[in-house]
């Protein structure tokens, strides 16, 4: 007992041995915090949805524009939306997910809107420079320059191509 009496008064006339921890954690490296979507880069085609175990991301057609939700309180963090994701839209945060009182909390809701059609103006669904080289195995200007075009004017430009004199020309006055 009386060891013990001792080795406390020791240790209470020294300085503290604690190690102070650092402010911010850092996280470890290939970690895979919440969704992020890169709207420039969507293309709408609802495969993140798809391959989503746990529901927590959806996706819709709404007007002229597509509609990405994500909730991260549903999330299972498994990355496959990333990996499937052929507009290479999708990245993981470096960052792990704020707490959160009530489900839902944290959902982003993104509204993204396609580039208007050249020839037309209706919004078109766009066509990575990735995706349409895995498409076509020759990828010439004409082809970009088609697939900047809604669907309706570009089979507009194909069937002018096919059959020449098929459909007559409008005049301008």
């Amino acid at each position: 007992m009386l060891r013990i009496l001792q080795i406390i008064a020791e240790n209470l006339g020294r300085k503290p041995a604690a190690v102070p921890l650092p402010e911010h954690v850092p996280t470890p490296a290939g970690f895979r915090g919440r969704v992020v979507l890169d709207p420039t880069r969507c293309i709408g085609c609802g495969m993140c949805a798809y391959v989503c175990v746990s529901n927590a991301i959806t996706g819709a057609a709404e007007g002229d524009a597509y509609v990405w939700t994500y909730d991260p309180a549903r999330c299972a963090f498994c990355a496959r939306c990333v990996e499937r994701c052929p507009g290479g839209a999708l990245s993981n945060d470096d960052q792990p997910v704020p707490s959160y009182a009530r489900p839902g909390e944290l959902a982003v809701r993104t509204l993204v809107t396609f580039p208007a059609c050249p020839d037309c103006g209706t919004p078109t669904r766009p066509a990575p420079e990735e995706l349409a080289q895995r498409a076509f195995a020759e990828l010439t200007d004409d082809t970009r320059a088609l697939l900047l075009r809604c669907e309706r004017c570009r089979r507009k430009i194909t069937q002018r191509k096919l059959v020449p004199g098929l459909f007559i020309e409008e005049k301008s006055t």
